[in-house]
C-alpha cells in the first residue's frame, strides 16, 4: 500500500464517520440517545478493551515478523561479503570464481529477485546462482592445511547466507490471516458505530466520530503496510545488497581487500 492509498483509506474511514454522525444527529434526537448512554458507555468500554488487546497483540507479531525479514536480510549480506573476503584471500587467484559468483548472485537478487518479492514471489535465478557460488567453493582447489581451513570457513558463511535468504524469503508471503482482518475490521466498525449513537451534541458528535474513525483506520493502515515486509510503501529496501555488490564486484575484479 503507498502513502497515497494509506491517506485515501483514513480520508474514506473519516468521511464516513462524519457522515454518519451528521445523518444520525439529523434523524435521532440527542435526548434519544442520552437515555441510552448508561448502557452504552460500559459495553464500549468492554469492546475497547477488547480490541486495544488485539491490535497490541497484532501489531507486536506484524513488526516482529518485519524486523525478522530485515535481520535475514542484513544477516545474508554479512555473511555474503565475509565469504568473499575469505575467498579474495586464498591465493594464486583460487577464490576468484566464489568472488565473482557471489557477484552474479548479489547482482540477481538486485535485479530480478527484490521486483519479484514485491509480487510475493521469489527468483529460481537466485536461488540457483547461491547454489552456483557454493558449488564454487567446494571446488576451489587448495591443499594447504590453512586454505582449507579458509575453504571450510567460506563454506560456513554460504551456508550461512543461504539459512538467511530462507528466513528472508519465507517472510515474502506471510500476512496475517484473512479471518483476523474481517475480525479487526468489523470490531472497529462497531465501537465507530457506538461513537456515531454517542449522545454529544453536534459539531462535537461529529469530530468526535471522525477524531475516532480517523485513529482507528490509521493503526490499521499500520499494520496492513507492516503485513507484507517487501511491498507498499515501507518496503524493505535493497541498500544492504546494493552497497555489498560494490565491495564484491571490487573483489570479483581482483582488486584486492
Amino acid at each position: 500500500m503507498s502513502y497515497l492509498g494509506a491517506l485515501a483509506v483514513v480520508g474514506l474511514c473519516t468521511a464516513l464517520a462524519v457522515a454518519s454522525a451528521w445523518l444520525v444527529g439529523r434523524l435521532v434526537p440527542v435526548e434519544n440517545r442520552k437515555r441510552h448512554h448508561e448502557v452504552g458507555s460500559p459495553v464500549f468500554s468492554q469492546v475497547g478493551v477488547m480490541i486495544s488487546v488485539l491490535l497490541a497483540f497484532v501489531f507486536s507479531e506484524v513488526w516482529g515478523e518485519y524486523r525478522t525479514a530485515a535481520l535475514a536480510i542484513n544477516g545474508e549480506c554479512a555473511a555474503l561479503h565475509g565469504a568473499a573476503i575469505l575467498a579474495n584471500a586464498v591465493p594464486d587467484g583460487q577464490g576468484l570464481p566464489v568472488d565473482r559468483a557471489i557477484a552474479v548472485y548479489t547482482q540477481t537478487v538486485i535485479t530480478s529477485e527484490w521486483p519479484m518479492m514485491a509480487d510475493r514471489h521469489r527468483s529460481p535465478a537466485a536461488a540457483h546462482a547461491l547454489g552456483d557460488t557454493m558449488r564454487a567453493a567446494v571446488r576451489m582447489n587448495v591443499s594447504r592445511p590453512v586454505d582449507l581451513a579458509t575453504q571450510n570457513q567460506i563454506l560456513s558463511l554460504l551456508a550461512q547466507a543461504h539459512a538467511n535468504r530462507e528466513t528472508r524469503t519465507f517472510q515474502v508471503t506471510q500476512g496475517m490471516p484473512g479471518f483476523m482482518w474481517l475480525m479487526l475490521i468489523i470490531i472497529t466498525a462497531v465501537l465507530v458505530g457506538f461513537v456515531v449513537f454517542s449522545g454529544a451534541e453536534s459539531p462535537t458528535h461529529m469530530v468526535l466520530a471522525g477524531l475516532y474513525a480517523a485513529s482507528a483506520a490509521m493503526v490499521l493502515v499500520l499494520v496492513r503496510m507492516l503485513d507484507f515486509p517487501f511491498e507498499g510503501a515501507l518496503a524493505i529496501p535493497d541498500t544492504d545488497f546494493v552497497k555489498m555488490f560494490g565491495e564484491v564486484a571490487a573483489l570479483a575484479r581482483g582488486a584486492g581487500p
